[in-house]
């Protein structure tokens, strides 16, 4: 049998004009997120067939449309939360205004009434002043005796106590400048208290505004960022769907011909059976084995483009292995094509015969290496190959295609 391996070959693995192969390890780069890498994962799933730039045009238009609702809301939100903390700003400016207009005219009430205070203390003194030099007490009982008669004796007690009377109100106009004092005082501490808390309010609301106004223009620019990175990613996918287009074209051109080809081996082989549609025959569970061991990373049938939101076929099952797993034939067979094509890499076409009446054809595609050449006859579980990522792939794994007749068909309910 006939082995060759790509480093072997005229076409080098990896070789952009010959056949790109791309592998899992070339995708994941320092600095790349965990939910990046996870829609990249998802994209080649549902791609299995496309370019490296396909791949990572349809994932970053995927990231930014999750990521951009979500930043539109926060945007949102936080301008909400910003026009709130800037009324509340203005609310306690406000009360911070009035708080030190309070202030300005407690303390002038409190000037005022001191100064009141001191005059009544300075008539008070006078008085006090006074009675001393006239001989105080002494002297008001020697007016007392002095009075000539009756009527002059009474005279100077109503003059006493008009005197009395007028030191008493002194002394009671004094006491209530000092409690009206002491009380403007009072008041005067709280309007302080007041203002420092209303300042306090002030300056929180204030940093509050400021942190959210840097809130606000983060999470405006983050969503221009991501609009951005949306526009970028729609124009990169429409480059890469010129490449995609050829290589699905050349792809159709390839299976075109190999469907002529089992058509006329069908008609041949399976006389009148060979012109069944294949999608009409009922699978026959187990006349296959499986090839390869790994996770059907994508399913045959019919899927929406990620980006084109074309609506198409995908002709096989997808099973995701590490390059280099050995390949090996589904069922006995004849080799009938074996080499390289830019559509499908390196691929290996087996026909299985006649199988319950049809024609059963079997092929593996972006192989990393061949083991077998046209004319080889194989035998069930055989090694054929290894699992690579050349042609038209965005990472290791094998896509095979189950032809029923000249028609492709899924090849999971003929397997084992």
């Amino acid at each position: 049998m006939l082995v060759v391996a790509l480093t072997a070959s005229g076409v080098p693995a990896g070789s952009a004009q010959d056949g790109p192969g791309f592998d899992d390890g070339a995708v994941t780069s320092t600095g790349v997120s965990s939910d990046l890498d996870l829609i990249i994962q998802q994209i080649r799933d549902e791609l299995g067939e496309s370019s490296e730039a396909m791949v990572r045009a349809a994932a970053d238009l995927r990231l930014a449309d999750s990521a951009l609702p979500r930043a539109r809301q926060t945007a949102a939100h936080t301008r909400e939360l910003l026009v709130s903390a800037q009324r509340r700003q203005e609310q306690s400016a406000r009360l911070r205004g009035q708080a030190q207009v309070r202030l300005i005219l407690g303390t002038q009430e409190a000037e005022a009434s001191a100064a009141a205070m001191a005059e009544q203390q300075a008539n008070i003194g006078r008085l006090a002043r006074g009675a001393y030099q006239s001989g105080g007490m002494y002297s008001d009982v020697s007016m007392l005796l002095s009075a000539r008669s009756p009527g002059d004796l009474a005279g100077r007690l109503v003059s006493l106590q008009t005197l009395a009377s007028s030191q008493r109100s002194l002394l009671d106009d004094l006491a209530n400048v000092e409690q009206s004092h002491a009380e403007r005082i009072e008041a005067l501490a709280q309007v302080r208290d007041a203002l420092a808390s209303a300042d306090e309010t002030a300056q929180r609301e204030l940093a509050t505004v400021a942190a959210l106004e840097a809130q606000a223009r983060a999470a405006e620019q983050e969503v221009g960022r991501l609009v951005s990175a949306r526009a970028a990613a729609l124009e990169a996918a429409r480059a890469a769907q010129a490449a995609d287009d050829a290589a699905a074209a050349r792809r159709d051109s390839v299976s075109g011909a190999l469907q002529a080809e089992l058509a006329a081996r069908a008609g041949a082989e399976a006389g009148s059976n060979g012109a069944l549609d294949g999608a009409t025959v009922p699978a026959i569970r187990g006349a296959l084995a499986w090839p390869v061991t790994g996770r059907l990373s994508s399913p045959f049938g019919m899927r929406v483009h990620p980006v084109t939101g074309v609506y198409k076929l995908h002709t096989g099952q997808d099973i995701a292995a590490p390059c280099g797993t050995p390949l090996r034939a589904a069922r006995e067979g004849l080799v009938i094509d074996s080499g390289w094509n830019s559509a499908y890499g390196w691929r290996t076409v087996v026909s299985h015969g006649v199988v319950g009446g049809v024609l059963l054809t079997t092929t593996y595609n972006h192989q990393q290496g061949l083991g077998v050449a046209v004319g080889d006859r194989v035998g069930t579980g055989q090694v054929i190959g290894s699992v690579g990522s050349t042609g038209y792939s965005t990472g290791c794994h094998l896509h095979v295609e189950l032809y029923v007749n000249a028609t492709v068909v899924d090849p999971l309910p003929w397997l084992s």
